[in-house]
């Protein structure tokens, strides 16, 4: 059994014109919180996408506790245990907290949709985050705190052994953010490891274990 739970090798993307990583290494170990940082165009995004089967590395190799991985998709990538949280969060609004958390990923009865199952699951997994919701109403009633912990509750819901956070306070207030960060230090507690990508070393040196 690898010590890491994610590990990068040598992992190298092009473009046209632009090569975006070059040789990069990156390893996580369990319950650990590895703060990412870089300038604009440092290739944080690339790296996530890599990670996150969006897009595949032209050299290297990604490990997943010690076994190879070779992701076509995010669907790949979800399936080995990693997840992302992007600043841009992908909520639909208008759908309900509960539509939002098992989109893609339904609980049936037979051929219908079980929604007695989805809105209790939703509602334990959510209060799991700290967030006393009512999952039948539309994500969109909620402010960004609550639209983030959705997002969050997606991951916990698929197992994920690793996070990945893009900038995740950027549109957070304080009493967010400490609440935000709560939610790390409980995941991390539970063993899940996170990449905690920021501009605000404040909060890297606050939250995370490496850089």
């Amino acid at each position: 059994m690898s010590e890491y739970v994610v590990e990068l090798k040598n992992a190298t993307k092009r473009f046209p014109g632009v090569v975006a990583l070059k040789n990069m290494q990156l390893s996580v170990k369990p319950g650990e919180i590895l703060g990412l940082i870089g300038e604009n165009g440092a290739g944080k995004s690339t790296l996530i996408k890599v990670l996150t089967g969006v897009h595949q590395a032209d050299e290297g190799q990604i490990y997943v506790d010690g076994v190879e991985q070779h992701f076509k998709d995010p669907n790949d990538s979800a399936a080995a245990g990693i997840a992302c949280v992007y600043q841009e969060l992908n909520i639909e609004k208008l759908l309900s907290i509960t539509d939002n958390i098992f989109i893609n990923k339904w609980i049936k009865k037979g051929t219908l949709l079980d929604y007695p199952t989805m809105h209790k699951k939703a509602k334990e997994v959510m209060a799991s985050l700290g967030q006393d919701v009512d999952p039948t109403k539309p994500a969109g009633n909620f402010g960004m705190g609550v639209q983030q912990m959705i997002e969050i509750a997606k991951a916990v819901l698929i197992n994920a052994k690793m996070i990945i956070m893009d900038e995740p306070t950027s549109s957070l207030t304080d009493n967010e953010v400490d609440a935000l960060f709560r939610i790390i230090r409980d995941l991390r507690s539970r063993g899940v490891s996170l990449i905690y990508i920021s501009h605000k070393m404040a909060e890297i040196r606050e939250i995370c274990d490496d850089i």
